[in-house]
């Protein structure tokens, strides 16, 4: 297994770029795709108290002992790919054993999870959705909901946190039934 960390860049963009560079990678180590991955963690570059993320980009590159000889090409290959994510770049190589590296894959699952196997979930149901539709021609409420929601709080202090998520669900659809019904008339 190869391991390309990207420190001191956007985790986000990274994934596009890493994503861009895949392919290519595994060609010129001769490794199947299953073969390389990206660790682009939240971080920051810093210099004498001045962060430098995205001015520097550090980049490690993990390999087993016999990818050695394909160093020079991966240099140039990461340096030209990244070379609109950061001004100066550093690429450091670090090598292995891969007698000394310890994989294991849950066989109950894929080893990646992919666009065609990510499970998607709709987090409303119809009615919900329904009701929050907007209407573009409909004007913003300006009232006070939040006074109501307060109220409700004050005289029930021991409610739980059900009974006050219920109370807040109540009082929103009246100020919107409320909104609704001042628009008709």
């Amino acid at each position: 297994m190869i391991i390309i960390s990207l420190l001191g860049t956007d985790p986000y963009s990274a994934i596009g770029h890493t994503q861009r560079i895949h392919k290519g990678l595994c060609q010129i180590y001769g490794i199947d795709e299953d073969e390389l991955e990206f660790f682009a963690p939240e971080s920051f570059i810093i210099h004498n108290g001045m962060e430098q993320t995205s001015y520097h980009l550090n980049i490690r590159v993990e390999a087993p002992y016999d990818c050695q000889d394909r160093e020079e090409t991966v240099v140039d290959y990461l340096k030209n790919a990244f070379k609109d994510l950061a001004i100066h770049i550093r690429i450091l190589f670090s090598y292995f054993d891969p007698d000394h590296e310890y994989v294991f894959f849950d066989p109950d699952y894929p080893r990646f999870m992919t666009q065609s196997n990510v499970v998607k979930a709709d987090i409303h149901d119809s009615e919900e959705t329904e009701d929050m539709a907007f209407d573009e021609k409909e004007e913003p409420y300006m009232g006070d909901i939040i006074g109501e929601f307060d109220a409700y709080v004050k005289a029930h202090p021991d409610a739980t946190d059900r009974e006050v998520y219920e109370a807040l669900t109540g009082i929103r659809k009246d100020v919107n039934d409320r909104h609704k019904n001042k628009k008709e008339n």
